[in-house]
Parts: C-alpha cells; structure tokens; sequence
C-alpha cells in the first residue's frame, strides 16, 4: 500500500487539509492518508489549542473520510518529534507500504534544513503540493537540488486557506465559514478555542 503522511500543527485543522488529503487520494498519488498532528514543533511556537483539542478536530474533520487514518503518536509522545524519527518509526512497524511525505511547494527550498534530510529520502518519497508562497519558478528550482526519483510532483493544488488566517479571523469574532468543517468549527465554538479574551 502506498501510504502518504501529512503531519503539521493543525492550529485548528481546516478545510484547505482535507482537501489536501482528497486531492492526493483522487489523483491516485496514495492509497490510504495518514494524518499526524504533533505535540509541538521543533521549529515553531506552541499552538494555540491544546494537544487534545487538535487531535479530536482532526478525527472530526477527516470522520467521514474511510481511506484517512488519524495518528495520535506524536501527541502522546508528549514531546516535539522530527519528522525522520515518526517516518523510521511507520517504517518498522509496516516494512510493506511505501511511504510518501506530504509536503508544500513552499517548503521545498528550506527542506535540506530538516533533520536528517537524506534519512528523510530514503525513508519517503515527498508528494510535492504547489502552494501559495512558493512561484512555481522556485519550487521548480528546489526540485532540481534534490534527487528526481524521491519526489512526485502533484497536479497543481489551489486551496489558499491557512491556519494562521483562520486563527486571525477567530480571534476577532468572525466566523471563517467555509474555511473550516462544520463539526471543527462547532467544536471550536462550543469549547471556547481561539478567543482573545
């Protein structure tokens, strides 16, 4: 089975991640999505919303969703996890699938800063996402830096929501409609997340 990994934050998970998940699923880029929010970033600053909180948006946002598996690993690790470490981890426990790393456009000039890139290779292929803050003259350039064969371009992916503009609009009382599934956006609204007082 070829099983791609999306991990991230998930500062709430939202509807721009679930496309992301349908779009490598229809495009037949992977046979099952496996969603991974972590405790924390190594390189980020703590999320908003709890460890939980994300965790149970993810189950709400992808329930529907029979070939999208939610992983609560880095979470219970209680601690920040690199992504070589949960990538080797997946590789012991199912040596049959092969393994391919969700990963932005945008993020593909800053990748040989990642811990343990080259483990990272050998261990997944990258599923490149063009979007938005990579031009496609960039991300075609920081392709060329890293071998051909580790990496499966998609078909161009526009979904310009992000989780800081979501946070953004939250914390100013605006609902951000669309932006979010409605069983995520009911739970942030009856547990009281992103208010600014």
């Amino acid at each position: 089975m070829i099983l791609a990994v999306l991990g991230g934050s998930f500062d709430p998970v939202h509807a721009g991640h679930v496309a992301m998940a349908e779009h490598v699923l229809g495009h037949r880029l992977a046979d099952h999505v496996l969603v991974i929010p972590n405790w924390r970033s190594p390189w980020r600053d703590a999320p908003l919303a709890g460890p939980d909180d994300r965790l149970q948006m993810c189950r709400l946002a992808f329930a529907d969703q029979p070939e999208v598996t939610i992983d609560a690993r880095e979470i219970a690790g209680g601690r920040p996890a690199f992504t070589v470490e949960t990538l080797a981890e997946l590789a012991r426990e199912r040596p049959a699938d092969r393994l391919r790393l969700l990963i932005g456009g945008d993020h593909l000039a800053t990748f040989r800063q990642w811990r343990d890139s080259e483990r990272i290779l050998e261990l997944a292929e990258l599923i490149v996402l063009d979007r938005a803050g990579a031009t496609a003259a960039e991300a075609t350039a920081a392709a060329s830096a890293l071998p051909a064969q580790r990496l499966v371009m998609a078909p161009a992916f526009d979904h310009a929501v992000s989780a800081s503009a979501v946070r953004a609009m939250l914390m100013a009382g605006v609902r951000p409609g669309a932006m979010l599934p409605p069983a995520v956006s009911a739970y942030i609204e009856s547990h009281r997340l992103y208010r600014s007082a």
